[in-house]
């Protein structure tokens, strides 16, 4: 049997006696408003600050999940994040920082600029030993807050969203 063969063979085996978990990453559908989308932009209209936010986890033996949000600054002034928090709340997910406010690493965001802000997150031990169970009925809340600009506080940003879960979609 040539080498190809045998890593068909390996891999097809590994996959049979599920030795290989699934690295698939699955979308949070964001539920602000009337937005039942996969990524959600909102803007503060009276700063010229746009926030877009996109989501996705992954399940194997616990939960990973990866939040991006990208804060574009549309105005004039610096934003400044040096006093921004950011709090994840989960439902269902013991996330080592679930529902605590902790500081934003991005210190500022210049006059049209834009800056990416990465939260990761991973559980094993979830409460049941099925890690879809505790996808079925998640939700997921980011509050941003302590933004400034020209010495002047803005509006906390509150993103709701819930996971696409693709065992119930069948």
């Amino acid at each position: 049997m040539c080498v190809r063969g045998m890593v068909t063979l390996m891999l097809a085996s590994m996959v049979l006696t599920g030795c290989i978990m699934s690295t698939a990453l699955y979308p949070y559908r964001i539920t602000n408003g009337n937005c039942n989308c996969e990524q959600f932009k909102t803007t503060d209209p009276s700063a010229h600050v746009t926030y877009t936010v996109t989501a996705r986890y992954r399940v194997d033996e616990g939960i990973a999940t990866r939040v991006e949000i990208d804060i574009r600054n549309g105005s004039t002034d610096t934003l400044d994040l040096s006093l921004a928090y950011v709090r994840i709340s989960s439902r269902n997910v013991p996330y080592r920082y679930n529902d605590k406010f902790l500081a934003v690493t991005i210190p500022s965001v210049g006059p049209g600029r834009a800056e990416r802000l990465t939260l990761e997150g991973e559980a094993e031990n979830l409460p049941t030993e099925d890690p879809w169970r505790a996808i079925a009925g998640e939700e997921v809340t980011i509050t941003l807050k302590g933004l400034r600009m020209g010495g002047r506080s803005l509006k906390p940003q509150v993103i709701r969203m819930v996971p696409h879960n693709p065992k119930l979609a069948k």
